[in-house]
């Protein structure tokens, strides 16, 4: 069965991280939920997908904002081939490159086979490193493939046994497989090497040779040697690929990691040309890559259960959002909730209230991932819960912070905004240290709803204050997290609260959802591709007046 392909993410920092097709539809998009999150706001929220047909590959795009570009061509739907790049129309974005499993075997044997005369010696040596090459294609179990490394390294040099050994977690060896040039399988209980080579490799990471024409004083002083009688041994590091990072205009290079140990002997002097040292060298550097692909994909796996378990989550936490947002009659109003990861602390509402009232809550939770979820979404379910008795807002908070006080842990806080609109134009609220709503007149003024309360959770006995305004018909309220204001751009300059200002009386005829995407633009261009590194929600009121 063919292995699937391989999308390689590169972001915008350049950091590249690979990541396996295993399914189609496969989606890319900003939108929480997509197979790939894309976190660029210029980006549409369902902005392409990948989709299988027979042994094909097509990108599809999903009618995206800027488009998606395939090779540096605009595409709506077009056949995907090895080393193709998928972009998304912005230069300093992201950007996707396909690799085809069935390409990779060309690329593998030309990493693998050593430049030589095309002797008989070196054809045999070809059509050994071709048969691995095919085993390793194979999708066979870890045991199987290492088998044939093994085996295929016994036949180069005429060895009688070859061991391969992994390396533990404690960082000691153990064998994983044993085998005698008949291709028999040796049993590892009771299997005696050269200790003090398989030390000297571990601790060099160089590969060790030794023969009775090459070092026969040290085989007589290495009793492990003499008691079996060995002439030859010959013993390879299997390393991890070396790590590289930057860190401003310097590259860091992690060294290579041991991985294990290709360990080959025999009672019969064996002479190895260069080539055949060489060709064992490949087998090593292939078994490492096997054996390091392994553990990557043990660690995707579970990777891929957690990340089963957030989505699980996040459609939690996405349910707890108001599916559709309610039209009062005298008010409309729009929201959005982007979060920075699968699941975010960010949470907003819109709760009826007696006497044709409506409560507007937006709360912004300490931290992020699940602890932060956990919290948003109990914070919400209180919020509704409590405001349902129809209590004074700073009534309905001082009852919140005394909840979370006594249930959560002390770190754990959360700023919070509660505002309640009446069908005249009345809007009572409280603010517990949240970002200042920006009250936008229709006559283009825009003013701050100011805050003079601690945020919830941190103290039992704390008074809340409240607040009114008159709004009047046209007026609106811009409701915003510090994922907003905080975004950055890749030099670290945050878009904040006067930009915000500034941009909202040219917005105040749009429609509301005009109006939010076009604050979410202009956060994108801001940004210019960095990744949002907080929460982002938007909730905006507008009051139309009184129904006659």
């Amino acid at each position: 069965m063919p292995k699937p392909p391989v999308l390689i993410l590169v972001e915008p920092t350049g950091t590249r991280r690979d990541i396996h097709l295993l399914r189609t539809p496969f989606t890319l998009g900003r939108q929480s939920g997509n197979d790939i999150i894309l976190h660029d706001l210029r980006i549409s929220r369902q902005q392409a997908q990948i989709v299988q047909e027979g042994d094909r590959y097509f990108l599809e795009d999903l009618r995206s904002r800027h488009g998606t570009f395939l090779n540096g061509e605009r595409t709506t739907r077009c056949e995907l081939r090895h080393n193709d790049k998928i972009d998304f129309g912005l230069a300093d974005s992201y950007s996707v490159i396909f690799c085809s499993e069935e390409a990779a075997l060309d690329d593998f044997i030309k990493r693998v086979v050593p430049a030589a005369p095309a002797a008989s010696r070196e054809l045999y040596h070809l059509g050994l490193l071709l048969e691995v090459a095919r085993v390793l294609h194979a999708g066979l179990v870890l045991e199987d493939v290492l088998a044939a490394v093994v085996d295929a390294a016994l036949e180069v040099t005429h060895a009688e046994r070859g061991v391969l050994l992994l390396r533990q977690d404690s960082g000691e060896l153990a064998p994983g497989v044993a085998r005698d040039n008949q291709r028999r399988t040796l049993r590892s209980a009771g299997l005696e090497v050269s200790q003090s080579v398989l030390e000297q490799v571990k601790n060099t990471c160089r590969e060790v040779m030794l023969s009775d024409e090459a070092a026969a004083e040290a085989l007589e002083r290495q009793a492990s040697i003499a008691r079996l009688q060995l002439h030859t041994i010959l013993a390879m590091p299997l390393l991890s690929v070396p790590a590289v990072a930057t860190l401003d205009t310097t590259v860091l290079r992690a060294p290579a990691e041991l991985l294990g140990i290709l360990y080959l002997d025999s009672r019969q002097v064996t002479g190895l040309s260069e080539l055949d040292r060489e060709v064992v060298r490949s087998l090593a550097r292939e078994a490492g890559t096997v054996i390091e692909n392994a553990r990557l994909f043990a660690a995707a796996r579970e990777k891929e259960k957690l990340e089963g378990q957030l989505a699980v989550a996040r459609e939690i936490q996405r349910g707890l959002l108001p599916k559709q947002l309610p039209a009062g009659g005298y008010f409309e109003v729009a929201g959005i909730n982007l979060t920075s990861e699968a699941v975010g602390g960010d949470v907003f509402d819109v709760i009826p209230l007696p006497e044709d009232r409506y409560g507007f809550v937006l709360a912004d939770v300490v931290g992020k991932g699940i602890s932060g979820a956990l919290l948003a979404a109990t914070l919400q379910g209180v919020a509704a819960s409590i405001a349902a008795f129809d209590l004074p807002p700073e009534a309905i908070a001082a009852r919140i912070n005394r909840y979370l006080v006594e249930r959560t842990a002390e770190d754990k806080f959360a700023t919070w905004f509660f505002g309640v609109l009446s069908p005249d134009g009345k809007f009572r609220y409280v603010n517990a240290a949240h970002p200042a709503p920006l009250w936008l007149r229709s006559s283009g003024e825009v003013a701050p709803l100011p805050t003079s309360n601690l945020p919830l959770g941190l103290f039992t006995d704390v008074e809340f204050a409240s607040d009114r305004v008159q709004l009047q018909p046209g007026d609106s309220l811009v409701l915003f997290s510090d994922g907003l204001t905080e975004a950055a751009d890749p030099d670290g300059q945050l878009f904040g609260d006067e930009q915000v200002h500034s941009m909202l009386p040219g917005l105040r005829a749009l429609p509301l959802e005009l109006m939010q995407e076009a604050i979410l633009q202009r956060v994108g261009e801001f940004v210019r591709g960095a990744s949002q590194a907080d929460d982002l929600t938007l909730l905006i009121l507008r009051y139309l007046g009184k129904k006659s």
